[in-house]
């Protein structure tokens, strides 16, 4: 293979592990605020939105936490 190839693969290699990386990420988050979300509303007897609330999460964000509730 060529340098300007082998340039052009690594990068597109380097790009995906990147990309890879933050959705791993992104996706480990959500999961671990599902899982906050889930034990206030088992330990206190909260609604999900009484969780949310209580984990300050913004409003914008609170449907698809409540679409991942429903999924798990």
């Amino acid at each position: 293979m060529c340098n300007l190839s082998e340039g052009v693969m690594r990068k597109g290699v380097a790009k995906g592990i990147a990309k890879g990386r933050a959705e791993g990420i992104a996706k480990g988050r959500a999961e671990g605020i599902v899982s906050s979300i889930r034990s206030l509303m088992e330990t206190l007897d909260f609604s999900a939105e009484q969780a949310m609330a209580a984990l300050k999460i913004p409003e914008a964000e609170r449907q698809s936490y409540l679409d991942l509730l429903e999924k798990q």
